[in-house]
């Protein structure tokens, strides 16, 4: 199922809510360009959806637990179809491979910047989403 307002990218052959997942590189976790989901839909047989989307422009996406200030980048979170605040890189005076992949990924996750902001327990943030 995709819901309103979930962050999308395409994934084989169709658009799916799409999260982050740490060490697995950009490419198998769903790069760029993301969408948002602008109506509900059930997933067809093959498991991809046909759903209107939102390519550019202000949204309200779903987002997980944690404070966002208002202008803000926000990136995918690991929770699919949802974002996160963005942080920038600190990879310290060791660090292992996966930490630098990590750091550089968090640029590619950019979704949008936010409007407003959001409180810790809000579950939605409005953003601006980035264009292809």
């Amino acid at each position: 199922m995709v819901l309103v307002g979930e962050v999308l990218a395409y994934d084989t052959d169709g658009h799916v809510p799409v999260a982050y997942v740490s060490g697995a590189g950009v490419p198998g976790t769903g790069i760029g360009p993301y969408l948002v989901a602008l109506q509900t839909v059930a997933a067809p047989a093959s498991g991809q959806f046909e759903v209107e989307v939102l390519e550019e422009g202000v949204v309200q996406v779903g987002k997980v637990t944690g404070a966002i200030a208002d202008g803000a980048w926000v990136v995918l979170s690991t929770t699919a179809g949802k974002v996160t605040a963005f942080t920038n890189a600190d990879v310290g005076a060791t660090y292992a491979e996966d930490t630098i992949q990590d750091a550089i990924e968090m640029i590619y996750r950019r979704v949008g910047r936010t409007y407003g902001g959001a409180a810790s327990g809000d579950t939605t943030v409005k953003i601006r989403l980035l264009s292809a």
